[in-house]
């Protein structure tokens, strides 16, 4: 288990007797992972940190056996895709029935099965820490790998783990996960299932607006995967409420557990989740008698039981057997209302909700449990728990060691660890105190270090720590790791125990201090200190102590190196540790040092835990501070690249602190654990204004202390937060070391979940599950490997030994403090820091300045490219460089100034500073070049972006106009066909589309890497053709191009004669010169063009080249092969970077491009499709609006003409003059009935006066058609005028209706209204109330569709007139509408007497009073006299002189004499009659006096008395009365 492993461990023998007795699959799955051995001990915490620590990447594991090492570095990275089983291997190799298409190796819940496996308890519990972190469901049971044998209650990894929550009622609470107790909600699946029960209960964990992947399911990556290994497995995870009801999914804090496989085949399981789930939730889909015998036996011993649904439903009304098993099920479980749920349509989010919804009111009432008393029914169900007696025994030791503290933490410490109290902390103070007035130390001080001495001696080993000291001294290293485990535990639990209670006691004030394991390891360091001071008979043994120490740090247990709260270093104690660890290791083992600083609120220790994998003290509630040290072994790679074989890492925890603030302590401390390091990380958290400032002022002064020494740390900075607190310590860094300005990319900013102490806590609806934040770890480790990879290189690494002897060198100059700063003295390091603030602010002035100048310059290179045509992308860049230079350089004076305002304004003494003045204007120097280098890079991008935004525009606009086409040319096709597109075919026709356009895009250009390739390849070929096959070719980089030169070598044998070898090499030189030069052009030409790189390029270089090569051989000299080769090696490499450059952008533009066409093409298509539907929806309602709205109000337009003219011509007839007004009409009537002479003709009359007229207008139309008719066709100018209008009105929607989208109904409305306005046309609007017309489209598309329609039916109607040009068709409705409007011709006003129903026979329009030319005796209209069934003879013109009276509804009831009429009928006036003379009423007592009992036989009614006067009215005298009423000459 030790970090440092002498020998590597025998892998051990293939375990055949386990291999034997599983079956295939099993052992296939554990050899694809490297797994089929047993070790000699199943992997363990160190051996785990020893695997990890190298990595620096987050690669894909290149095949299975890496994927239980990829598992652990993301889990330690808090990666989310940490349980990934992807990797690059093909799995079929391995013969697993898996999917060969799969990117996943296996099923990502047998990989943590298999890894829970093959470790032990303590890594156990590290995993499952970690895994519930981010979000992870954990194992609880672990099935065994036989059926025999046993499985397995994971109890143990739930011991560190801790949960914080938030109630209404109890407020924030925060308490041990596996004592903690509250409902146990078990899901499980009977049979198969059409619906994924971990999903579901993923969807109910995350509460109604939370992605949750707490339970691995086939939706996931390698979900679908089959299981090997996990089947029988139980998970776990929680549900912790955050105090907001609309984000938590549960009001309480609720365990979910999750039986993976068919519970039928798991007795154990179900047994053990039955009798501890508080509801039992069955996934179940058939109900046959199997199933049901199983549920009813979970039922009787489960509190509450759900059952969920999924068959399917019964169908056409068939009984369904399994449904009838069911009814009779869910009778027999008696279960309660609702916990029945169905998922017969298989929407997992709605069987989700209605379980949340079922699981909130069921858990206020629900009975609760721990795992704690879960694991405690192991034994009655044959189950194994992992807790085993050696586990027991080192619980009884801690119980031992504790034992009287809960009479209180302060009482403890006082009596158990007194050492550390305050004598401790006075005699460290008073032996500073001496050792820096050295010579003139008073005499009292010398009596107070005594009396402190002999109190420390007089210490006795009490009865906590003589037990602590014999549990870390236990020769049986897995009871000892049981024993710091279960302190860790019982300290934490106990702490979070008091907290709990002094919250609802509200005693936040008052409470006592926390006490963790770090205290008794310090104890046990001071008991050292005591015995080493003077040994006695009682410490007689404490020798050891130092040995147990050595083991302790080499088993991953930080010790304390420097006492925070006293500000000590215990030299002898962590010497001696030392020296026994020197003794341990190898000889001549080297190491380097890593410091990381940690602050108040700080996650240091999280992040060096992410970093290495190791657990340092956290600050936390325990109130203890100082600096801790661990020995990390590395692997054979890092000690390559580090130049050692250890990595001593030291973190502080709990600088700056505001309950133990002492800036002299904390100073001296962050000093002194710098001095030590090759690398100072430090690490500022995200606070406010004044922590920050004493933050940095801690880090500076530990800077200039360090800058002191001989050896030099150097200073790294990490900042949590988003403040400029780490630029502020980075420009300070710069200042004091006087190296240049550390680049950007070396400030790192680690991005942490806002949750407190996130490595031991679950926090409410968070966790530390965060690609950033892992990304970023990564990235701080590789930055870190590379300052370790130069220190390598600069300077020979530390042997412990001199580690040893410069640890007490440093402390002896730390407590003399013997040196030019002192601790406390900020003098020196406030300065510093203003003036560094100055420069961040200058910076963030100047960055912001620049940044929004780039963001404007659009329309500036837009400007320089119209005001001067010939300008190219370089020029402008150019010209953008240039002005940008000309800000940075105003502004650079103004932040040199700016300093020295500062100096001047706060008075500091320049002197303080002298020292630091030419590093800080070469600062600003670096800013400027810092600056002007990005502002470049951006100003690059822009005019890259500048260009390729005209590019894709016009890309775009082509795009856009293809597409059209074709949906133009699909709505066409359409409305053709009478058809509907499908979605899949409209995908087929945009992707024909789509293909087309990118045309440019099709040709592959040439990777950067393959034009070097293809050069030299054409290169080689070259000199072979030239013979010169053999010869070296010589490529050069970018370094080595700043000119060609011809050295003596190039020269031939007889060339290099010394009289004439200057005069040979000027020469030949000079030709390089040109030759070089005239390629160059050859060269700038072609860059001119930017094209892709084409093999004509090289091949004309090279024919240049030898061109020039035989021009040379005129010379009186001789060259050599060399120099052929040489000289076309050099020009090869230099066309190659020219040629690259334009490749890169080539290539950066094709990829700006694709990434284009990428991004856009899912968009486009959907649009695509959209506008094809809203317009095929916009096509439809025109098409729909023209033929049922506008073609018949134009045919009724047209045709109404040929109305008109029948109308017309039929009333000019001689015989139709009766039809020319209201009255002559009514006499024509009346004439014609008493010549016929029928009862049947009065009696229709006077039934219904509308009727009869109607009925003899229709017979004179038939009349009249049945003959010729001659009529003037104008239907083709009406029908032209009216599309006329109908276009006029489109065209002036479409002027003033563009750009915003606008309702079809509102559009066609408006059609209609100006139409109307237009001309006496009435439109059929009513139809515009169908759902059809109610979409929003663009006016344009909408009214193009309308005006094809228009045109459509225009051409339609013209086309009918054309076909029959000689024959007016007469339309079937003619003669009703002649009907309609010859009556409306006659009608008059159609009012009638209100007592014998006579029509008003006045032909003026507006007549306010009527007038019947002839009123009738009433009981020609079934009228009575009173109180008798006799048909009254009485006229109204005759009531109205006489007594008579009339009651109808009109009167109310109530009785009025007919002289009083006008009081109830104003609009009419009735003329009086002479009943002794017949007058005009000679008409009607004629037809009465004939029809009287035919009447009275109609109306069932006695006859009329009629006088016996009428009788002897002659039909003579009744025509002739008739034309006296109506005033008419025949």
């Amino acid at each position: 288990m030790s970090l440092h492993r002498k020998n590597v461990p025998d892998p051990g023998p293939l375990t055949t007797k386990i291999v034997s007795e599983i079956d295939r699959d099993k052992h296939i799955l554990l050899y694809m992972l490297d797994l089929h051995r047993e070790k000699v001990a199943p992997l363990d915490l160190t051996t785990m940190l020893y695997e990890i620590t190298p990595s620096t990447e987050d690669n894909i594991p290149q095949d299975p056996t890496e994927l239980s090492k990829s598992f652990l570095r993301r889990l330690w990275l808090s990666n989310p895709q940490a349980r990934s089983t992807c990797c690059k291997v093909v799995v079929g190799e391995y013969g697993l029935d898996m999917d060969e298409n799969s990117q996943c190796a296996i099923n990502p819940l047998d990989l943590v099965t298999v890894i829970y496996m093959t470790t032990n308890s303590f890594l156990q519990q590290e995993i499952a820490q970690r895994m519930l972190q981010s979000n992870f469901a954990v194992p609880l049971y672990l099935p065994p790998i036989h059926p025999e044998k046993k499985g397995t209650i994971l109890l143990s990894p739930f011991r560190g783990v801790l949960g914080e929550w938030k109630s209404p009622s109890e407020g924030p609470t925060m308490k041990n996960m596996a004592n903690s107790r509250m409902p146990f909600l078990s899901a499980v699946r009977l049979g198969s299932c059409s619906v994924s029960k971990s999903r579901v209960l993923n969807h109910v964990l995350g509460g109604p607006h939370k992605l949750n992947e707490s339970f691995i399911n086939c939706g996931m990556k390698g979900g679908e995967l089959p299981r090997v290994l996990s089947d029988g497995l139980v998970e776990v995870c929680w549900n912790l409420p955050s105090g907001d009801h609309h984000e938590s999914a549960f009001s309480r804090p609720v365990l979910v557990a999750n039986l993976r496989g068919d519970a039928a085949n798991y007795e154990k399981q179900m047994s053990l989740l039955c009798y501890t789930s508080a509801v039992l939730i069955v996934f179940c889909e058939s109900f046959g008698a199997e199933e049901r015998e199983l549920l009813v036996s979970w039922r009787n011993i489960t509190s509450h039981m759900i059952i969920i649904d999924s068959s399917t439903s019964v169908n056409d009304g068939q009984q369904n057997d399994n449904e009838k098993m069911k009814h009779r099920l869910v009778r027999d479980l008696e279960l309660p209302e609702g916990t029945v749920l169905y998922g017969w349509e298989g929407n997992e989010d709605e069987i989700a909700k209605s379980l949340r919804d079922v699981l909130n009111r069921f858990i206020p009432y629900l009975h609760t449990s721990s795992l704690v008393g879960t694991a405690g029914m192991a034994d009655d169900l044959d189950i194994n728990v992992d807790e085993d007696e050696i586990c027991r025994t080192a619980f009884g030791e801690v119980e031992e060691v504790l034992s009287g503290i809960e009479d209180g933490v302060s009482t403890y410490l006082e009596n158990q660890l007194p050492l550390q109290g305050d004598v401790w902390k006075q005699l460290c103070h008073v032996e500073k105190v001496e050792a820096r007035q050295q010579q003139h130390a008073n005499q009292n001080l010398i009596e107070e270090k005594e009396n402190l001495i002999k109190q420390i001696l007089e210490y006795k080993l009490t009865t906590a720590m003589k037990a602590f000291i014999e549990a870390v001294c236990s020769p049986e290293t897995n009871k000892r790791a049981y024993f710091l485990s279960w302190m860790r535990v019982k300290l934490e639990v106990m702490q979070l125990e008091k907290l709990s209670l002094l919250r609802e006691t509200n005693q936040e004030q008052i409470q006592e201090p926390c006490i963790g394991l770090e205290h008794f390891l310090r104890e046990m360091g001071l008991v050292y200190e005591r015995y080493f001071r003077s040994p006695n008979s009682d410490l007689y043994d404490m020798f050891r102590l130092p040995y147990v120490g050595a083991e302790l740090l080499l088993y991953g247990v930080p010790l304390e190196l420097y006492d925070g709260n006293a500000s000590v270093f215990p030299l002898n104690w962590v010497y001696s540790v030392l020296y026994e660890l020197y003794r341990q290791l190898p000889n001549f083992s080297r190491m380097r040092v890593l410091t990381v600083l940690g602050f108040h609120n700080s996650k240091n220790a999280e992040i060096v835990s992410s970093l290495f994998g190791v657990n340092f003290p956290k600050w936390g509630r325990r109130q203890i501070k100082g600096a801790y040290m661990l020995l990390l072994s590395l692997p054979d790679h890092f000690r390559i690249k580090m130049d050692c074989e250890f990595l001593m890492v030291i973190c502080t925890e709990g600088l700056n602190h505001p309950t133990e603030r002492n800036f002299l302590h904390d100073s001296e401390m962050a000093a002194f654990v710098s001095g030590l390091s090759d690398i100072t990380l430090v690490n500022l958290p995200d606070a406010g204004q004044d922590e920050t400032r004493r933050n940095l002022q801690i880090a500076v002064n530990a800077l200039i202390f360090t800058q002191t020494l001989e050896k030099k740390a150097t200073f790294h900075v990490m900042s949590e937060g988003a403040g400029k607190d780490g630029q502020i310590m980075r420009y300070a860094i710069d200042v004091l070391t006087k190296g240049r300005l550390l680049n950007m990319s070396q400030r790192e900013r680690v991005l942490t979940s806002e949750t407190g102490d996130l490595c031991h806590k679950l926090s409410p609806g968070t966790s530390q599950n965060d690609q950033v934040y892992s990304d970023a770890v990564l990235k701080l480790k590789k930055n870190l490997l590379t300052i370790f990879h130069e220190k390598a290189t600069n300077g020979l690494p530390t042997c412990l030994g001199a580690f040893m002897e410069l640890m007490c060198n440093l402390w002896e100059l730390v407590k003399s403090g013997n040196f030019a700063m002192k601790f406390g003295d900020t003098g020196e390091a406030d300065p510093i820091i203003g003036l560094c603030t100055k420069l961040v602010q200058g910076e963030k002035h100047l960055s912001d300045q620049l940044d929004h100048w780039v963001e404007g310059l659009e329309n500036h290179i837009t400007e320089l490219k119209e005001n001067e045509q010939n300008l190219d992308s370089d020029a402008i860049i150019g010209i953008l460089k240039n002005e940008a230079a000309s800000q940075i350089s105003v502004e650079r004076d103004h932040i040199k100034a700016s300093l020295w305002d500062y100096l001047r304004q706060e008075d500091i003494d320049i002197s303080l500073v002298e020292n630091y003045k030419v590093n800080l204007l070469k600062t600003v120097d670096v800013i400027q070049e810092q600056l002007a280098s990005d502002v470049g890079q951006k100003l690059e991008s822009a005019t890259l972006r500048h260009d390729m935004s005209i590019k894709m525009q016009a890309l775009l606009t082509s795009l856009e106009a293809a597409l059209e086409v074709k949906l133009r040319s699909l709505l066409q096709t359409c409305k053709n066909n009478n058809c509907l597109i499908e979605d899949k075919e409209l995908e087929r026709e945009f992707a024909s589309v789509w293909e087309d356009i990118p045309s440019n895009l099709r040709e592959p250009l040439l990777e950067t890497q393959e034009v070097l390739t293809r050069m030299v390849g054409q290169l080689k070929e070259n000199l072979s053709g030239r013979g010169l096959r053999n010869q070296n070719i010589t490529l050069h980089n970018a370094n080595q191009l700043n000119g060609f030169e011809v050295r003596t070598a190039h020269f031939a044998l007889s060339s290099r004669m010394k009289n004439s070898l200057k005069y040979n090499r000027n020469v030949a030189q000079r030709f390089a010169n040109n030759l070089i030069e005239d390629c160059d052009v050859r060269i700038s030409d072609k860059l001119k063009h930017k094209e892709s790189y084409s093999d004509s390029y090289m091949s004309e270089l090279l024919a240049i080249v030898d061109k020039g090569l035989e021009v040379l051989k005129s010379e009186k000299f001789a060259m050599s092969p060399k120099f052929e080769v040489d000289i076309k090696g050099y020009i090869c490499s230099k066309a190659a970077r020219s040629f690259q450059e334009v490749q890169d952008v080539l290539l950066g533009e094709r990829q700006i491009k694709e990434t284009f066409l990428t991004e856009t093409k899912d968009r486009h298509m959907q649009n695509f499709i959209h506008q094809f539907r809203k317009r095929y929806q916009c096509q439809k309602a025109a098409r729909s609006f023209t033929n049922l709205c506008l073609k018949p109000t134009a045919e009724d337009f047209i045709y109404s003409s040929l109305e008109r003219q029948i109308f017309y011509d039929m009333l000019s007839k001689k015989n139709a003059h009766h039809f020319s007004s209201p009255k002559k009409f009514h006499y024509s009537l009346l004439k014609e009935m008493l010549v016929k002479d029928s009862f049947e003709n009065f009696h229709e009359y006077l039934k219904s006066h509308e009727t009869y007229s109607q009925k003899s207008i229709d017979n004179f139309i038939k009349a009249h058609l049945s003959g010729s008719v001659m009529i003037e066709d104008q239907r083709e100018q009406r029908m032209h005028q009216i599309f006329d209008w109908v276009k006029r009105c489109i065209t002036q929607l479409s002027e003033f209706n563009s750009g915003a989208q606008i309702n079809v109904r509102t559009l066609l409305e408006k059609v209609c209204i100006n139409l109307e306005s237009l001309g006496k046309i009435t439109m059929p609007t009513q139809i515009l109330q169908q759902p059809l017309f109610d979409i929003n489209t663009h006016p344009e598309h909408f009214l193009g569709s309308l005006q094809d329609s228009v045109s459509e039916l225009t051409s339609s109607i013209a086309k009918e007139f054309l076909e029959n040009e000689d024959v007016i068709e007469v339309p079937d409705n003619l003669p009703s509408k002649l009907q309609d409007m010859v009556y409306e011709s006659v009608k008059g006003c159609n009012k009638f007497c209100p007592f014998c129903k006579a029509p008003c026979d006045l032909d003026e329009k507006d007549h306010q009073v009527h007038k019947a030319a002839v009123h009738r005796p009433k009981g020609l209209v079934c009228y009575t006299d009173a109180n008798s069934t006799t048909l009254s003879h009485n006229t109204c013109s005759a009531d109205i002189t006489g007594p008579n009276q009339f009651q109808n509804k009109d009167t109310g009831g109530k009785s009025l004499p007919f002289k009083e009429y006008q009081s109830i009928y104003p609009d009419w006036s009735i003329y009086p009659e002479d009943p002794s003379n017949n007058g005009a009423a000679a008409y009607w007592r004629y037809v009465f006096m004939r029809y009287n009992d035919r009447f009275a036989q109609e109306y069932l009614c006695a006859p009329a008395k009629l006088p016996e006067a009428w009788g002897k009215i002659t039909q003579n005298e009744a025509l002739e009365s008739l034309r006296e009423a109506f005033q008419i000459i025949d």
